[in-house]
């Protein structure tokens, strides 16, 4: 049988088989040190911090790639001194915003002392300080999206940090949950993964009315209702999925059941969890498309064939790692 190995379905096949070996090999090498993990994280955020600030051409609008970069790598420091000093969750807050409204101020004085663009600004008679504001507004929205969302999951990877539980009833000594980062880590990927695998095997099958009305179609006129139905299956299967593997550690099952309750209980709560799992990685892609359509491209990056670039893999994923993260910040507080 010829294959074309040219075509967008054999190389969105092969390309989504190698991103799930490094997926697995990055999974792996975290077994060895957690801080590996972080390093894959960081990594990833700054290329989707490239894409969209591609997109959206920054650099030609006062904020340099390299102020970003300059503060993801100030807030990844500042998240690791908290961490290995103990920092209270408020003071972790502000070690975070203050890096933030620093660089966004930075931004802005620095669009006064550049002197092409304030060339620019006057030949388009437009006013300098709002001009200035406007760039500091987009280096904060840019932080945002995609960074601090994409980030959440450096602290969900040493979610460990903070869960314990009695091994055995009687018992004196807490014992780390171990395994509950890995837990939560594999709920983002699994969920969300198997929720875009799902709308586009359903979706595809099925076909069917749109899912967004005629008027509106333009954000992702690819998507349809059946698709979204076989996205929500995907989450609960990759949930359920996620919950079977895992339990089989018994600190984790005594942490799960002292925190939500008996397994019947647990159960229905990671079908919720997944279910809402999936519709939150669904908006986040419809998001992606809708920022994309706005800036007149298809896809954020050519980096990975038949998939388009780095955010367009992590546009829902990264959704997805913000809801998860305060699932299970609830569960283990």
């Amino acid at each position: 049988m010829y294959v074309d190995w040219q075509s967008e379905k054999v190389k969105r096949i092969y390309t989504g088989l190698g991103i799930l070996l490094g997926l697995a090999a990055a999974f792996g090498l975290r077994f060895l040190t957690v801080w590996i993990f972080d390093v894959v994280i960081v990594a990833l955020a700054c290329l989707a911090v490239w894409e969209v600030s591609k997109a959206k051409q920054l650099p030609s609008r006062g904020v340099p790639v390299y102020y970003l970069y300059s503060y993801i790598f100030l807030s990844y420091a500042m998240f690791v001194i908290g961490l290995t000093t103990g920092f209270a969750w408020w003071l972790h807050v502000i070690m975070q915003l203050v890096p933030i409204l620093v660089f966004a101020l930075y931004t802005m004085i620095m669009n006064y002392m550049d002197a092409d663009f304030v060339k620019e600004v006057t030949l388009k008679k437009g006013n300098l300080r709002d001009s200035s504001v406007r760039t500091a507004w987009e280096f904060l929205k840019v932080v945002l999206y995609p960074f601090l969302i994409i980030a959440t999951l450096v602290p969900i990877n040493h979610f460990a940090t903070f869960a314990y539980v009695l091994p055995f009833e009687g018992a004196q000594d807490l014992v780390q949950v171990a395994h509950i980062s890995t837990f939560a880590l594999l709920m983002v990927f699994v969920t969300s993964c198997l929720s875009d695998t799902f709308a586009y095997i359903v979706g595809r099958t099925f076909r069917g009315p749109k899912l967004f009305p005629k008027k509106y179609q333009w954000i992702s006129p690819g998507k349809t209702i059946s698709g979204l139905i076989g996205a929500l299956f995907g989450g609960i299967v990759g949930a359920m999925l996620v919950l079977l593997v895992m339990t089989t550690d018994p600190l984790l099952q005594i942490f799960l059941t002292n925190q939500i309750g008996d397994s019947v209980t647990v159960q229905l709560a990671f079908v919720g969890i997944g279910l809402a799992g999936a519709i939150i990685t669904h908006m986040g892609d419809i998001y992606a498309s809708w920022l994309k359509r706005k800036t007149g491209i298809k896809d954020f990056g050519n980096l990975l064939p038949g998939h388009g670039g780095a955010m367009d893999r992590l546009d829902g994923i990264s959704w997805n790692a913000v809801f998860m993260f305060f699932v299970f910040l609830i569960i283990i507080f």
